[in-house]
């Protein structure tokens, strides 16, 4: 049976399975509910929980009965992490309508007064009978802090993969049956838009069918879904970065990949740059091994961007102390996320003075949002009339539906595991194959793999039934947008060769008259400080000549600044940017990037490096 084989009949199995569950749980929810015994002194019956306490009769003589202090509050299992640690309840309040929540809620709150545990259980809807005055306040820590259910779960502090277990802030989702529940329990109450509404075939028809001829519709579609792969693939994460003008659909690109994963409330499931450090590090954490959309890069400060970026991809907070001057644990965290703006990251940094380092490129792969169909980022507008009235369209699908296709998608991932890893890393392999050019730089092939991860995922919930697209859709998008960033990048090499070609290209375009001195003596030469090197135009330096340039070390130190000149002097000879000479060194014939030259306005041999100018503008419409 081939992987693809054994995914579908996972997917059946796994569908049957869970409709099984639900049945069952809707079922002997209430029953399951009526066996629950609190401990001695506690009860819970009609409604309401109850403490056995001792009354004066007007005789003088104890007796004892029930009193009531608050609603129905059970307390369902103890829960502790996989090391043994961070105790906590599972409790249940059942509000005024009969609705049950459930809350995780660590024990470390019991410190102090308690009223963060009081203002969390009123939120949830407990009532308090405060017709017993402040009773309920020492019968309600008694009640908790006393009590030893039965039951044991695993709690973990943030979402995304534990183990073979997918946590949500609502529910864990696992491909087997055996072992303990694993829940999330944090120390405050967690903001998310992990929420669910509609069903799966409701997203399908209004949102991922309209997605289908759009290739960076697919893209940022798919890599919603390779969010929650990157754990079991072993990757680390990164981002997609739209850019292109305002009104050109690049919001819309990260409503519908936000629908794959949650919606609701007034900014629905997009996110912003705009935070502080610390706001975007727990932002991150919340979203981990899911996909993060943030929306607008010009809202964030130009000195900060790189750094956030990079952070965003590295998936590691900064390290803080905490108030005794401890070490507090950083966030971590594994996602894939999305963004748009008008500039890309690269200028956006450059507007504070900085640049944008390689390793940031490969983890923000920067993308114009424009597809070349004169419709802005869409392609095929669906029967909408006009791109405008077709985005409007989405966005309004994407704040109806959303959340499902993530949830069904992992929960078919959880059947087995193992035949996902194997069909995603064939499904990558091929697209390698067929996207790499020979050659290419390590630079290039890890953005490619970045590519195919998304178009595995996409294809794989396509197979699974998630996405209702037509087989291949996903590959051929992540492959058209693939070849858009290797063609506006303008080349297969290093991005620090890139950089360079255009540093030193721009200097001759811009100072090759002013900052080239003449190869020949010139009497009418200003002497210059600043000079990167020199200018032969001829044998008798005519200006109609086809000109030669060189740069001489501290042009070459000035131009390439910042970046590892060694390595990037050696790729532009490798282009053929930088003549290689013949030169003899330790009593050997080699070939070097630079050589002694006899420069006849020096009356001393200067050492150069000869540039080839066919060479350097090759791409320069790219550049």
């Amino acid at each position: 049976m081939s992987g693809e084989d054994v995914i579908k009949a996972q997917v059946a199995k796994a569908t049957a399975e869970a409709e099984a569950k639900k049945t069952g749980a809707a079922q002997d929810g209430k029953a399951q509910r009526a066996k629950r015994k609190p401990h001695f002194p506690f009860k819970v019956e009609a409604g309401q929980t109850w403490k056995e306490v001792e009354t004066e009769a007007p005789d003088g003589t104890l007796k004892k009965g029930w009193q009531a202090f608050g609603s129905e509050l059970n307390v369902l299992a103890l829960s502790r992490s996989a090391d043994g640690e961070d105790w906590g309840l599972q409790v249940e309040v059942i509000d005024r309508d009969g609705a049950a929540h459930i809350w995780a809620m660590p024990q470390s709150l019991h410190a102090g007064s308690g009223d963060a545990i009081i203002g969390e259980l009123l939120r949830l809807g407990w009532k308090p009978f405060t017709t017993i005055g402040r009773k309920w306040r020492d019968y309600l820590r008694e009640y908790l802090m006393g009590a030893e259910p039965e039951k044991r779960v695993r709690c973990v502090p943030k979402i995304g993969w534990h183990g073979e277990v997918f946590v949500f802030p609502d529910e864990a989702i696992s491909g087997a049956d055996e072992g303990e529940a694993v829940i999330l329990q944090a120390g405050e109450r967690i903001e998310h838009a992990l929420n669910v509404s509609g069903d799966l075939a409701a997203w399908q028809a209004e949102v991922a069918a309209n997605v289908v001829g759009n290739s960076r519709l697919l893209l940022a579609t798919s890599a919603a879904f390779a969010a929650s792969l990157l754990a079991l693939t072993g990757e680390d994460g990164g981002g997609f970065h739209f850019r292109g003008a305002s009104s050109s659909g690049k919001s819309t690109a990260l409503a519908v990949a936000g629908s794959v994963w949650g919606g609701g409330g007034t900014r629905g499931y997009i996110q912003s740059w705009r935070a502080t450090d610390n706001g975007l590090e727990a932002l991150s954490a919340m979203h981990n091994d899911s996909c993060l959309c943030l929306d607008e890069l010009s809202q964030i400060d130009s000195k900060a961007a790189g750094a956030a970026a990079y952070m965003l991809g590295n998936g590691v907070g900064k390290a803080r102390a905490g108030r005794e001057g401890q070490a507090r644990k950083a966030h971590e965290w594994r996602l894939i996320f999305l963004s748009n703006g008008e500039v890309g990251l690269s200028d956006k940094i450059k507007e504070s003075g900085g640049r944008i380092a390689a390793g940031m490129e490969v983890r923000v792969i920067d993308l114009r949002a424009d597809a070349g169909a004169g419709m802005g980022l869409f392609e095929d507008t669906h029967g909408a009339a006009d791109p405008a009235q077709f985005s409007q369209r989405l966005k309004g699908a994407a704040s109806r539906h959303y959340g499902i296709a993530a949830r069904t998608f992992i929960r078919r991932v959880a059947a087995d595991l193992p035949a996902v890893r194997d069909t995603v890393a064939g499904a990558r392999k091929g697209f390698l194959a067929g996207a790499l050019p020979a050659g290419a730089d390590g630079q290039v092939r890890r953005v490619a793999d970045r590519f195919a991860l998304v178009a595995a995922a996409g294809e794989l919930a396509t197979v699974m039934g998630v996405t209702g697209w037509p087989v291949g859709a996903a590959a051929d998008a992540a492959m058209r947008c693939f070849k858009d960033w290797l063609i506006e990048r303008g080349g297969i090499g290093a991005s620090e060769v890139t950089d360079a070609k255009a540093r030193i290209r721009r200097e001759i375009e811009i100072n090759g008259h002013s900052r080239f001195l003449p190869w020949y003596p010139d009497p009418r030469t200003v002497i210059r400080t600043n000079a990167l090197g020199y200018v032969r135009r001829s044998d008798n330096d005519q200006p109609d000549a086809a000109p030669i340039y060189y740069l001489h070390k501290s042009g070459v130190d000035e131009v390439l600044a910042g970046l590892d000149r060694k390595s990037v002097l050696e790729g532009l000879a490798d282009e053929g940017v930088i003549i290689r000479h013949e030169v003899t060194e330790k009593g050997a014939k080699v070939l070097a990037p630079s050589k002694p030259f006899k420069v006849p306005s020096e009356k001393t041999v200067v050492r150069l490096y000869q540039i080839d100018l066919e060479a350097l503008m090759s791409g320069a419409a790219h550049g």
